[in-house]
């Protein structure tokens, strides 16, 4: 397999694994209604709740459709509530319900396991590398220009 392809093929099958095992950890941990596609609206939340969907939206990067059906999803979870917006009638605000704040310790000791035993045996140095190589490819990828 050619390099090019070699990379975002093993970068997509990484994230994909990595999802499906934090996935089972959470099950594990009782917590089978939980995805780790929620992990970024909750953590987005926790800072700042309240959000439009919009403005979560673009913090979380994620387009608007997709916003739609994840905060339905995490409604029906009983993780957040949409309330009205105080100055656009046409917008909700995005709100932690109490289970959704109870969560935060639990799921950072969950996503703490995950981690560790998902990088266990790669040295320290080389997860950082690894850190600031993915977010070079992400900045070439949003500036379009590929790092050319």
């Amino acid at each position: 397999m050619k390099m090019e392809y070699q990379v975002g093929f093993l970068l997509s099958r990484a994230a994909w694994a990595m999802n499906n095992f934090v996935n089972r950890i959470l099950r594990e941990n009782g917590l089978p209604d939980i995805s780790v596609a929620y992990f970024a609206v909750l953590q987005t939340l926790w800072e700042n709740d309240g959000l439009s969907i919009s403005e979560l939206g673009e913090k979380v990067q994620l387009e608007k459709s997709t916003m739609t059906s994840l905060i339905d999803r995490m409604e029906g979870a009983g993780l957040l509530r949409r309330e009205d917006h105080p100055t656009d009638r046409r917008a909700f605000k995005i709100c932690l319900t109490a289970r959704g704040k109870d969560l935060e310790e639990k799921l950072d000791q969950v996503s703490s396991r995950a981690y560790r035993l998902l990088t266990q045996g790669i040295p320290e140095k080389d997860l950082q590398k690894s850190i600031e190589i993915c977010k070079q490819l992400v900045q070439n990828a949003e500036l379009g220009r590929g790092g050319e």
